[in-house]
């Protein structure tokens, strides 16, 4: 594994999701989800370019999915990647409405969920990185 990339990537996917929690206790409810993507999106693309993985794209599905066959990935953080990936476009624009803005269909229960779901990917992740070294 190379340590220097992780901890780079990992320093930077807590901030944003420190930043997430930020937001949702602002209640700035659709930037807190799409932060909590973004953190997602940085720590599975910290792992997987740590251990020499070439990745691209913002699906956190496809991320989790390039861990495997080499890594068993639990349904349950199959499902948050699904549900984080949700939030990816519509939190941020109002084009991905038929009314409204990003800012009327997020709320405090979005924004903990989606927070919920990066803590447990990032544990994961975590548990991997500290068993590698």
């Amino acid at each position: 594994m190379k340590q220097q990339e992780w901890n780079r990537y990992l320093k930077q996917a807590k901030h944003t999701l420190a930043s997430a929690r930020r937001d949702c206790t602002a209640e700035d409810f659709d930037w807190a989800c799409f932060k909590a993507h973004q953190a997602g999106e940085l720590i599975l693309k910290g792992w997987l370019r740590s251990t020499d993985h070439f990745v691209t794209g913002h699906s956190i599905v496809n991320l989790l999915e390039q861990l495997k066959p080499e890594i068993e990935v639990p349904p349950t953080l199959q499902k948050c990647a699904r549900e984080l990936d949700k939030v990816y476009i519509p939190s941020r624009y109002p084009d991905a409405y038929i009314e409204g803005a990003p800012i009327d269909f997020y709320d405090q229960a979005d924004a903990g969920a989606s927070i919920d779901c990066v803590e447990k990917i990032l544990e994961f992740i975590e548990n991997l990185a500290n068993h590698a070294r």
